[in-house]
């Protein structure tokens, strides 16, 4: 299963934590991992080309099932651009795990 952890500060999303597999489909065919590593993917892409920021990023290349992006040092992690990114991936995981709730769960912790 993969578990999504959103970081919350007074209302700005600072980071998120995935980790797991999602085991829905045979390595390679597992439509689930592709959608959140799609979606993860994408949204390092776009805070970088479309907002100008670059994230911490951390992720396990060997085996995967792991990748934090974290934004609680970065200078305007609360540009409109940077929590819109980070929102919309927010509501794209959100929407995956309440569809697949068997090999996504998504939670926000305040901090």
């Amino acid at each position: 299963m993969i578990q999504a952890t959103f970081i919350r500060h007074k209302g700005i999303l600072e980071s998120v934590e995935l980790t797991g597999h999602a085991g829905s489909g045979e390595y390679g065919f597992d439509i689930v991992c592709a959608a959140v590593s799609a979606l993860s993917i994408n949204l390092v892409n776009a805070l970088k080309v479309l907002a100008d920021c670059t994230v911490d990023l951390q992720m396990d290349e060997i085996d995967g099932g792991y990748m934090k992006v974290d934004l609680s040092h970065i200078a305007n992690k609360s540009d409109e651009k940077v929590q819109l990114l980070f929102e919309s991936f927010l509501l794209g995981i959100t929407n995956l795990a309440e569809n697949s709730p068997e090999f996504v769960t998504a939670k926000i912790r305040s901090k």
